[in-house]
């Protein structure tokens, strides 16, 4: 898990995109801040990807999450099997966090991946420094032909779009000294970078907030421009609550009817959020698969209920 890494990595806002460096099209060595692991005799790296593309893909900005849809991506799904076949020593740890489980964290829209390699086991911690030094040498030419946006372990921070700064304190309560992190860029999370398909994709920026602190919409297709500061919630939405993955309660037992829910009784889990998404896009409204301000009223949960 690495939400607090994310803020502290881009100033917790929007800052993380004008923080991006310029997009080098060719891999170039640079001096990089200590790395918080030995330097590795080999560097076995991961198999199975293209050749590269004559283009490399793009050195990414830093694109928090904003929605909520905690189900793996496909990404992360194909890099996570390469790695633990690659590197066993190590453990899967998870993908995927309830939205009421962190602040911003890519875990709650299932770009991340937390995988268990403990600094004090001397095996694990070998086949980390291996890994982690293969994705980050040579201006992180791996990490960006596989999508990384950043990486989390033993008390430091890796960015790939802060890639000439190397290996920053990870300001963080959690030092990471037992798992890395790893949070992808859309492309990455999607699988459409280079190491898997053998070419370059423009960034995909992701889904955009409707309102200022409401959540966007779920990802269905790329975004090619950077979003845009959101307007602030309108005043007769203000006063809605939010309900989402992992929320409990009353109110989301009066959802659930609402919308014929039947097998989660009082626990905002997937069958809830599809029927939410459900109701959204018959009312026309930004599908976040969320019960956010506007779904809120629109449910008329703003009313008592009858007795």
């Amino acid at each position: 898990m690495l939400p607090a890494a994310a803020a502290a990595t881009a100033g917790a806002s929007s800052q993380g995109a004008s923080e991006s460096l310029a997009a080098d099209q060719t891999p170039q060595l640079r001096a990089y801040a200590p790395a918080p692991f030995p330097v590795p005799a080999v560097l076995p790296g991961l198999p199975g990807g293209k050749n590269a593309p004559a283009v490399l893909d793009r050195t990414p900005s830093y694109v928090p999450q904003t929605s909520c849809d905690p189900r793996e991506k496909p990404g992360i799904t194909a890099f996570k099997r390469l790695v633990m076949s690659t590197y066993p020593a190590g453990r899967d740890w998870g993908s995927v966090r309830n939205c009421t489980d962190d602040g911003i964290s890519e875990h709650l829209e299932g770009r991340a991946w937390d995988w268990n390699v403990n600094v004090k086991n001397p095996t694990q911690f070998a086949q980390a420094a291996q890994l982690l030094t293969w994705l980050t040498n040579d201006n992180g030419y791996n990490a960006r032909r596989l999508g990384i946006m950043y990486i989390g372990y033993n008390a430091k921070i890796w960015g790939a779009y802060r890639v000439a700064e190397g290996w920053r304190p990870l300001n963080n309560s959690n030092a990471h000294t037992d798992h890395v992190h790893f949070s992808f860029t859309w492309n990455g999370a999607t699988a459409r970078t280079s190491f898997w398909t053998g070419t370059a994709a423009a960034e995909d920026y992701g889904p955009c907030r409707p309102y200022a602190g409401q959540p966007a919409p779920i990802w269905t297709h790329p975004n090619p421009t950077p979003c845009a500061n959101p307007p602030a919630l309108p005043a007769s939405l203000k006063k809605a609550k939010r309900l989402w993955r992992g929320s409990t309660g009353t109110n989301v037992i009066r959802v659930q009817k609402k919308l014929k829910v039947k097998s989660e009784a009082g626990f905002f889990g997937a069958a809830t959020a599809k029927a939410v998404s459900k109701y959204q896009k018959r009312k026309h409204l930004p599908r976040t698969g969320v019960v956010d301000a506007a779904t809120w009223y629109a449910l008329k949960m703003n009313r008592k209920p009858k007795k």
